[in-house]
């Protein structure tokens, strides 16, 4: 009888701790948005209490315990389902917690898409990118969007979720933490709360479990700890079904090396392959970034609203999910209108045909609003409008469709009109046309002089200068097409070969070190390598050098596109290099921080690594010789000069707006010359001392290496357009407004914006600049007076290489454009 006493109060004891949270979920069957009688139970439904996890019986119930943090008690919302609210706050003590679902075939399907947005710190107000988001949801029909956090203080809170909230987007909303979102109060995370709700939770859509976890570290401290989390994901992944696949998301990396464990500590550890885990997916670092993480692939995304902090392009992300849990990924570019350029045959020039007869169509199309459905294209006589040839393009990138035909006999010297229009899913069309001569077999002679082996020519950057014989108007020789985007990677000339490198922060990776046959733009090979290749590759002594995103260093040979080695720069941080190389008298510089090293072009074998100081946040910088001195240097951190032949470093420079800078100098007349936050700076290359500095009213965190001539500095900004300073003064001598660019690079630029991130190329007494507003300008180098431009229709962010008579010019479409006499 006692036996029995102890076991009845030790059960009326457990009761009200195992029933402190009790509540039933339905389902809403008329669908009133109201609970009412005919609201159906629904079994199998996941609650939590922040630590416990449990399923809903078949009635729908439920009973947690709580715990000493318990604020929420939060559903997974289950696949085919959506609520208005999944989270309900346990300050409001109530004797039930009811939660109402209503179905939904958005988030039944295996089949699925989402939008992430990430970043948008929306201190200063919300902008025109909303509309662009607003209408792409609308347009594609994701199963839901998230926002992965950094919103942004007091202000963004409160502002945020009255703009981007469920009801606004007509899809369901959700919101991680990020470390912005840390604000005053009793804890970092409580005004988060009290808005957004819970900061870890979970919900299904298909066959996928997505889990939001909290970021770890922000500026104020948290309640939670590692602990926390670790005891509930613990929970919450026990009660994964067994066949589902696992999507992380959180505001920075929920795991940063390739075993993919979470560690709270030594003795709280979770190996997350266990769990079919397909990605990772953050933000908080300002760029755009993939890496397949030996088979989960882990993904940042940038800014939608405005440039990264390594001059990422603004976009956001929409990421799809097929019938097998396999994912694809594709960026997306706001503020783009819906246009459509034909970038070949060009206007009122003389058709470059091929030596096969085949005349190249080639069109640069966008919308950010909607994807891109189809491009077709019509040609005709001029003046009569008698149809010649009619179809369809081919998709070659996201920005840019193109195909090759033959031209109906007896239209030899005939003036031609072609017509396209590009059909966008939202039901939009643009339309371009243009008047061009047919004259089969001609073609502009290209003549190459001298090797243009990296950015501005070799390893000092002095090639804005040349002896290159570019002449007005420029006539295009060929056209050809990478197959992924063109980012910050210049051209390269030698050998009888255009070389150039491409970028793809997709999960497809589609990326390339390419070589083109100089005099007709045939691919002669194509090396893939592992990652995006952001900005400067180099040539020397036969052979091509490039460093990816991912931090491998290859060497190719020229002729071949063999890999003759390859290295893994080690940044001992985040693995991610924007930043661009260089080579000199058979050494590769290469790298950046703690990673900074000089290898042997022939071997590989590295000859010194730099131990004096550690990277930043990623930059634009490509490594630039003066002399006896490597100039490199981190955003945010600093303009350095290590020793070239030891790697020991000599000084390093912060102040006054050179810690806040992309660009790279050129070494000229014994000095560096270059841009940085709203300045020009002269400085001493052996000392690192400031010669001189010159304020601007512009920005000019670009990557824009100043072009110095006899009289003039030139150069681009982030606002303005391109600036040229009287050499022997400093004041401005003339200015070249661009046009708005079409997508924004420079960090924290937005709308409206004028940027000009390339370096100023000068022949015959003209200035070559291509722009982010997707022209290419041919501007007077003494008046400032623009004297031609070109419309490709997509960004310019590559500098132009020229040799000879001939110039290559890439956009961000992939488009590889030769121009000759």
């Amino acid at each position: 009888m006692k036996k029995l006493s102890v076991i009845l109060i030790s059960f009326l004891l457990y009761l009200p701790l195992c029933a402190q949270f009790k509540g039933t979920v339905y389902v809403d069957i008329d669908q009133s948005g109201i609970f009412d009688k005919g609201d159906q139970p629904l079994a199998g439904v996941m609650v939590t209490d922040g630590l416990n996890v449990v399923r809903t019986d078949k009635k729908g119930r439920f009973s947690l315990p709580g715990f000493e943090k318990t604020r929420f008690i939060t559903i997974t919302t289950p696949a085919g389902f959506e609520t208005k609210q999944f989270y309900l706050s346990t300050k409001e003590n109530r004797k039930s917690y009811d939660f109402l679902l209503t179905e939904s075939e958005r988030t039944k399907s295996k089949e699925h898409s989402f939008v992430q947005i990430t970043d948008t710190e929306v201190t200063g107000g919300m902008g025109r990118w909303v509309t662009d988001l607003k209408h792409y949801i609308g347009n594609g029909k994701p199963a839901f969007l998230i926002h992965t956090g950094d919103i942004c203080y007091e202000p963004g809170l409160k502002m945020h979720t009255e703009v981007v909230n469920s009801q606004t987007m007509e899809c369901p909303v959700y919101y991680c933490i990020g470390n912005h979102d840390l604000v005053k109060g009793n804890y970092g995370e409580e005004l988060y709360e009290t808005i957004y709700g819970p900061t870890w939770y979970s919900f299904d859509v298909g066959n996928v479990h997505y889990v939001v976890t909290p970021i770890d570290h922000g500026d104020n401290p948290t309640d939670y700890t590692l602990k926390d989390v670790y005891n509930w994901l613990k929970n919450d992944l026990a009660l994964m079904k067994k066949e589902q696949a696992l999507i992380i998301f959180n505001h920075d990396l929920f795991t940063a090396s390739d075993t993919f464990v979470f560690k709270a500590d030594n003795e709280h550890i979770l190996d997350l392959r266990t769990f079919n885990t397909k990605a990772q997916i953050y933000g908080h670092m300002h760029y755009n970034y993939v890496r397949n993480q030996n088979g989960i692939y882990t993904i940042c995304t940038g800014t939608l609203d405005k440039g990264g902090i390594d001059h990422s392009p603004s976009s956001f992300r929409d990421i799809k999910v097929d019938a097998d849990d396999n994912i694809s990924t594709e960026l997306r570019y706001a503020f783009v209108e819906p246009q459509v350029t034909i970038v070949s045959p060009m206007k009122q020039q003389k058709a470059a045909i091929s030596p096969e007869g085949q005349l190249s169509i080639s069109v640069n199309a966008y919308n950010s609003q909607a994807k891109t459905k189809q491009v077709s294209y019509t040609l005709s006589i001029a003046g009569n409008n008698q149809e010649i040839a009619k179809g369809t393009l081919l998709p070659l990138t996201d920005w840019n469709w193109a195909t090759n035909i033959t031209l109906p006999a007896g239209n030899k010297g005939k003036e031609l009109k072609l017509t396209v229009t590009s059909c966008f899913n939202d039901g939009r069309k643009a339309v371009d046309s243009n008047l061009f001569i047919y004259e089969e077999g001609i073609r502009p002679s290209v003549a190459p002089g001298e090797n243009w082996n990296t950015l501005l020519q070799n390893a000092a950057h002095t090639g804005g200068i040349n002896q290159s014989t570019i002449h007005l108007p420029l006539q295009l020789a060929w056209t050809a097409n990478a197959g992924s985007n063109i980012f910050m990677a210049s051209p390269l000339i030698a050998e009888g070969k255009v070389f150039v490198a491409t970028t793809d922060d997709n999960v497809s990776l589609n990326t390339y070190v390419c070589a083109f046959d100089l005099n007709s733009g045939k691919t002669v090979w194509k090396y893939r390598t592992e990652n995006s290749i952001k900005n400067t590759i180099a040539y020397e002594d036969g052979i091509v050098v490039a460093q990816d995103a991912a931090c491998h260093l290859y060497a190719i040979d020229a002729k071949t596109g063999k890999l003759l080695w390859k290295q893994l720069i080690n940044l001992k941080g985040y693995p991610y290099l924007a930043e661009g190389l260089t080579a000199s008298n058979g050494v590769v510089y290469a790298g950046i921080g703690v990673g900074l090293s000089a290898y042997d072009l022939k071997t590989g074998c590295t000859i010194w690594t730099n131990k004096d100081w550690r990277q930043r946040e990623g930059s634009t910088t490509t490594l630039t010789v003066a002399d006896n001195v490597l100039i490199s240097g981190t955003q945010w951190g600093g303009l350095y000069g290590n020793d070239l032949k030891t790697g020991k470093q000599l000084w390093k420079l912060s102040d006054n707006g050179l810690g806040n800078r992309g660009a790279s100098p050129v070494y000229k007349d014994g000095k560096l010359w270059i841009i940085s936050s709203k300045s020009l700076f002269l400085i001493e290359p052996q000392s690192g001392k400031v010669i001189e500095q010159k304020e601007l009213s512009a920005n000019l965190d670009v990557t824009s290496t100043p072009l110095v001539t006899e009289n003039e500095i030139i150069f681009g900004s982030a606002d303005r357009g391109i600036t040229a300073l009287d050499k022997s003064t400093l004041f401005i001598k003339w200015k070249a407004e661009t046009k708005p660019s079409l997508v924004y690079t420079a960090p924290y630029s937005t709308t409206p914006q004028a940027s000009v991130e390339t370096s100023p190329v000068a022949s015959q007494g003209v200035v070559y600049i291509g722009a982010s507003d997707g022209y290419l300008y041919a501007i007077d180098e003494t008046t400032g007076i623009i004297k031609d431009r070109i419309h490709f229709g997509a960004p310019v962010f590559s500098t132009v290489a020229v040799s000879g008579n001939c110039m290559i010019v890439c956009d961000f479409a992939g488009n590889v454009y030769c121009f000759g006499m």
